[in-house]
């Protein structure tokens, strides 16, 4: 090597930096987190339903409609406040009819049921729990038709109906209709607009609920009311109230 010769320098790169990627994680979360706070309906939300039962066998078995608790991934039942875990022991989209077990609550009182149909013009009654109410609230009406059919909730065709004078609000579905005897001839469906405009309320009758369950083992005793004398509204709702449920469920996000 000469003196004018200079020794070649070996250029050492930096080393690259570690790359944080938690850091981009957290940056992403915080961002959802903040966008679905300030724009609501941006990210799908898990869905609720509540509605109306009432207890038909001991054990726990409450008796709904199936458009409330279908597809649920949690349903609780309630009762003077307090809440029970409940689970889909059966279920028809074509009764628009689900059965609800609730092993772990405590031993409640059995509604009692109707053996035949009521008649045009009946006064008939429901307890239920309107828009998801705490407390049971009771609504009078008059029977206008008997062995109706209609396109229920889910589109299936019910049948063997009850239609009432007066539509049923939301909440109201899986609650007792009771006739002026204390005892259930339906379950409430919903409510549907007539072709003449008129809006209608709609129950599963209990003679098409009871022969539902006992083509699945489970014979649900009909009482007749042959023997017992008409009694006012406070008497009839003082007789149901303690067998009806608010029902509570939850679905996975976006299904509702």
């Amino acid at each position: 090597m000469t003196e004018d010769e200079v020794p070649p320098v070996e250029e050492k790169l930096p080393e690259p930096r570690p790359r944080r990627w938690w850091v981009v994680g957290i940056v992403l979360v915080v961002a959802g987190a903040l966008l679905a706070t300030f724009v609501p309906g941006l990210l799908p939300r898990e869905g609720t339903s509540s509605g109306t039962g009432f207890v038909v066998a001991e054990g726990g078995y409450v008796l709904t409609a199936a458009h409330v608790v279908r597809g649920a991934t949690e349903i609780t039942v309630y009762q003077e406040g307090r809440g029970y875990a409940a689970s889909v022991a059966a279920l028809s989209t074509d009764h628009d009819l689900a059965l609800l077990s609730t092993a772990d609550a405590p031993p409640m009182s059995v509604a009692v049921l109707a053996q035949g149909w009521p008649e045009f013009g009946d006064t008939v009654i429901t307890v239920g729990h309107p828009a998801g109410s705490a407390h049971p609230t009771a609504r009078s009406t008059s029977v206008a038709g008997v062995g109706w059919w209609a396109v229920g909730p889910e589109g299936a065709v019910l049948r063997d109906l009850i239609a009432t004078q007066d539509p049923f609000r939301r909440g109201y579905s899986g609650a007792p209709l009771v006739n002026d005897r204390g005892q259930v001839v339906g379950v409430v469906t919903g409510s549907v607009t007539s072709t003449s405009g008129k809006e209608l309320g709609f129950a599963v009758s209990i003679q098409r609920a009871a022969d539902w369950l006992a083509d699945r083992g489970m014979t649900l005793p009909l009482a007749t009311g042959d023997l017992i004398a008409p009694l006012d509204e406070a008497e009839v709702v003082s007789r149901i109230n303690p067998s009806v449920l608010r029902v509570e469920a939850r679905f996975p996000p976006g299904t509702r």
